[in-house]
C-alpha cells in the first residue's frame, strides 16, 4: 500500500489540487464552496492590498519563534516559517513548500517548490529539507548552542531513520518502518505542526536566530513583543502562487494577545480590532452567523459576524487512582515495545483505598452528569456531547461511538454508589486547567459539581494554569490525583490521538497490556482499512477500563467586524486560521 499526492502544473497556477491516492487525507465531509463562493482581491470591488489586519487572540501558544526549539505549539510559525504540506481551507491536503509526496512503506519522497526561497533570499531547497528534519532529531544541539533535548526531537527520532538529497527539489526521508501518521506528526497537516525555518539562521544558534527570524512565509516578523504582540510586515517577493496560499491582502498583521474576553470583544465592537480569537458563547449566540449563508463569508447585514470551528477540541473525565495502582503491581525495570522503561510508580496517598479505585463508583459519577445538559445549558448548544475518545469526523473514528454519549440515569449512579458502600457520598478533588482556544471548561467543572451534589459526593476543583497543567501530566503530577478533566486540540487522526493511550504518554492515558500492544501494532499498520480495524478495538478496550470517560467535544467562535469581508479557514480545526487568506474592505 502507498498513497500520493501531486499537484499539478495547474495546481501550481493557483488551480484546486487532487489527491491521487491518499491515507484518510481528509475524512471529513466539509463543504466544498471554496474557493468560488469567496470574494477575491482585485476583483469586483476588492481591494488587491490594504494596509493592517488587526487579530486580538486568547493566545498564541508558545513564545518560542525558533522552530527547532519550540516546547509547544504555536501557530505563528504559519506565517514566516514553512510546512511541507498544509490544509487547504477545505480540509484537503494541499500544497505548500512540496508540491507533491509520494509515501511508501519504506518513506517518502517530497518533490519541491522550485521558486521557493526564504526571506533573506537563500533557496528554500532540499537541502533545507534535511537541515531542518536533522534539527529536529538534535543533531545540531552542540554545535548550535541548543538546550537538549529539544521539545521536537522525540517524535523526530521516533520516525526518521536518515533524510538523503536527491536533488534541489526532491528529498526522500527513509522512515523507521511503516510510518502512516508521518503528515500529521510532521508534514504540516496535523495540529501540533513542525515548522521548518532558515537552516542558514538556525545554525547560528538560538540566540542569533532571535535577533534575525526569517524564514520562507508570506510574512517577515517587523515587532516581536513576546506575549504580548507581533506584528508581521508582508513579503513583496513571496514565491507561492496557490489559491489557498499565496501574497497576502494586508502589508502588516497584527496579532495582540488579551486574556479577558471582554476586553477582546470590547476591541472588537470599537474597532480597534478586525477579528477576535474565541468569543466567548454567551456573547455568539446573539451575534449573526456566516453559517446561516455562506460560512466564513460576511452576511451583509452591517453588523458583528460569526464563524465557528467545530469539533476543534475534546474534553474527558479521567480517573488516575486506578492507572497508578495497577502501575505500582508491575514488576520493576518493564520495558515497553520500543525498549523504553517504564517506571514503577509509587501510589499517591490521596489514592489509597479512594473510592474511585472502584469501577461501579466511577461509573456512577459518568452516569450523573447529563452532558446533554452541559451542552445545552452553560455551553448555549456550542459544545457536542460525544462517546468516543477520537475526534468527530477524523481518521479512524466511528460515528456510531462519536453520535453516542454514556446515558445519564441518575437513579442508577446512585444505586451503584449504594452498592459500592457510599450511599451517603464521599469527598473528592480534582484538576483542570482552561485552556486558550478551548472554551468552557470552568462551566463544565461547575456542571459537574453541581451533577455530583446529588449523589453526595463534594467535588472541589483546582483550576491550573494551562501550561503547568500540560507540564505537570508530562511529568506524571496528575497521574497521582482522584481525577482530572484533561483536553487536547483536534487531531485528524485518530492514529495520532493513540499516544496517550500507552504507558509512556505524557497525559493520563488508560491503558493495560492488551490497549499497549494494540497501540504498537497501530502505528506500524500501513493499511488503512486495517488500521481503522485496530483504532476500533483499541478504543473499546480503552472505554471498557471506564477510567476515562467522554464528555464533549468543542466549538470555538471567530467573531468579525464589518469591515472583514470574508476568512476562509478549516471547519472542522482549531490551528489552521489562515489569517493570511483575510479579505477586507478599505
Amino acid at each position: 500500500m502507498k498513497w500520493k499526492y501531486r499537484c499539478t502544473s495547474r495546481c501550481l497556477a493557483a488551480v484546486l489540487i487532487t489527491i491521487v491516492v491518499t491515507f484518510g487525507a481528509q475524512a471529513i465531509a466539509q463543504s466544498k464552496s471554496w474557493p468560488d463562493a469567496f470574494p477575491k482581491k482585485g476583483a469586483d470591488g476588492v481591494p488587491e492590498s490594504v494596509d493592517k489586519l488587526t487579530i486580538a487572540v486568547d493566545s498564541w501558544g508558545t513564545n518560542d519563534l525558533n522552530p527547532w526549539a519550540l516546547t509547544s505549539v504555536s501557530f505563528l510559525g504559519d506565517y514566516y516559517n514553512l510546512r511541507l504540506m498544509m490544509q487547504d481551507p477545505n480540509g484537503d491536503l494541499a500544497a505548500a513548500w512540496a508540491t507533491e509526496v509520494d509515501q511508501t512503506e519504506e518513506g517518502l519522497t517530497f518533490k519541491l517548490n522550485p521558486k521557493a526561497t526564504f526571506a533573506d533570499g537563500t533557496p528554500a531547497d532540499a537541502e533545507a529539507v534535511k537541515q531542518n528534519l536533522e534539527g529536529f532529531m538534535g543533531k545540531y544541539v552542540e554545535q548550535g548552542g541548543y538546550d537538549a533535548p529539544l521539545w521536537n526531537s522525540a517524535k523526530a527520532n521516533e520516525f526518521i531513520d536518515s533524510v538523503k538529497v536527491i536533488s534541489p527539489t526532491e528529498v526522500f526521508v527513509k522512515t523507521k518502518g511503516p510510518k502512516p501518521t508521518f503528515m500529521w506528526n510532521l508534514g504540516g497537516n496535523g495540529y501540533h505542526l513542525y515548522w521548518y525555518g532558515n537552516p542558514k539562521r538556525l545554525l547560528q544558534g538560538p540566540k542569533a536566530y532571535f535577533e534575525n527570524a526569517v524564514g520562507g512565509g508570506p510574512y517577515v516578523i517587523q515587532k516581536w513583543d513576546a506575549g504580548n504582540r507581533i506584528v508581521f510586515e508582508r513579503r513583496e517577493d513571496f514565491w507561492a502562487d496557490y489559491s489557498h496560499w499565496h501574497k497576502p491582502q494586508a502589508k502588516t498583521m497584527e496579532i495582540l494577545t488579551v486574556k479577558d474576553p471582554a476586553a477582546r470583544f470590547a476591541l472588537l465592537k470599537s474597532r480597534q480590532a478586525d477579528i477576535v480569537y474565541n468569543l466567548p458563547w454567551a456573547l455568539a449566540k446573539r451575534l449573526d452567523r456566516s453559517e446561516d449563508g455562506v460560512r466564513g463569508v460576511n452576511p451583509g447585514k452591517k453588523n458583528v459576524w460569526t464563524q465557528t470551528y467545530k469539533a476543534n477540541g475534546m474534553l474527558t473525565m479521567t480517573f488516575g487512582c486506578p492507572i497508578q495502582h495497577r502501575e505500582a503491581a508491575k514488576p520493576a525495570g518493564r520495558k515497553d515495545q520500543a525498549g523504553v522503561e517504564i517506571p514503577k510508580w509509587e501510589v499517591a496517598e490521596i489514592c489509597k483505598d479512594h473510592p474511585t479505585l472502584d469501577k461501579r463508583v466511577r461509573r456512577a459519577l459518568n452516569l450523573a452528569i447529563d452532558k446533554r445538559a452541559l451542552s445545552a445549558g452553560p455551553h448555549f448548544g456550542f459544545s457536542t456531547p460525544i462517546g468516543s475518545i477520537f475526534h468527530a469526523g477524523s481518521f479512524g473514528s466511528r460515528p456510531e461511538k462519536v453520535n453516542n454519549p454514556s446515558p445519564y440515569d441518575l437513579e442508577e449512579a446512585k444505586r451503584l454508589l449504594k452498592e459500592a458502600g457510599y450511599e451517603n457520598g464521599f469527598t473528592m478533588e480534582g484538576h483542570f486547567g482552561q485552556f486558550a482556544g478551548r472554551p468552557g471548561i470552568p462551566e463544565a467543572a461547575d456542571f459537574i459539581a453541581s451533577s455530583w451534589e446529588k449523589l453526595g459526593v463534594k467535588m472541589t476543583w483546582k483550576e491550573h494554569d494551562p501550561s503547568d497543567f500540560v507540564r505537570g501530566f508530562r511529568a506524571g503530577v496528575f497521574s497521582w490525583v482522584p481525577v482530572n478533566l484533561q483536553t487536547w486540540g483536534r487531531q485528524d487522526h485518530s492514529g495520532v490521538q493513540i499516544s496517550w493511550y500507552h504507558a509512556t504518554s505524557g497525559y493520563v492515558g488508560m491503558y493495560n497490556d492488551k490497549i499497549e500492544d494494540l497501540y504498537f501494532d497501530i502505528i506500524s499498520t500501513f493499511d488503512p482499512e486495517a488500521m481503522k480495524q485496530k483504532l476500533a478495538l483499541l478504543e473499546d478496550e480503552v472505554l471498557a477500563l471506564e477510567e476515562t470517560f467522554p464528555l464533549y467535544g468543542m466549538s470555538l467562535v471567530n467573531a468579525y467586524t464589518d469591515r472583514v469581508l470574508a476568512h476562509p479557514t478549516v471547519e472542522f480545526s482549531p490551528h489552521f486560521k489562515h489569517y493570511d487568506l483575510v479579505l477586507l474592505k478599505k
